[in-house]
């Protein structure tokens, strides 16, 4: 696979385990939460595999960002049934994952 391709389903997966891990923790109450934080983590593991596969350079991480950014606005503004304070914990659950992944 090319490094763009690999770009787009890590950030994919990178944003799709983020809206389960904040929903996870601004409905905490619910009964799928746990669920929830369950599943990110494991798509959180898939993403470490894909991110694996190249050296990204400072370019690279920096598109990463951006492009993590835009998607998981879009997928949290979707998922209306979850907390309105979804977007105020987004940057910080976005910098602890790439953070985890090398990519900050």
């Amino acid at each position: 696979m090319g490094k763009n391709r690999d770009v787009q389903e890590l950030t994919n997966l990178m944003s799709r385990a983020l809206r389960h891990k904040i929903g996870s923790i601004v409905n905490k109450d619910e009964f799928y939460s746990g669920k929830y934080a369950k599943d990110a983590e494991n798509i959180m593991k898939e993403a470490e595999k894909v991110m694996l596969r190249h050296n990204w350079n400072k370019d690279d991480k920096a598109e990463i960002k951006e492009l993590l950014k835009v998607k998981l606005g879009k997928e949290l503004k979707e998922k209306d049934f979850l907390d309105n304070k979804k977007f105020d914990i987004m940057e910080a659950e976005m910098g602890k994952a790439l953070s985890r992944l090398g990519l900050n």
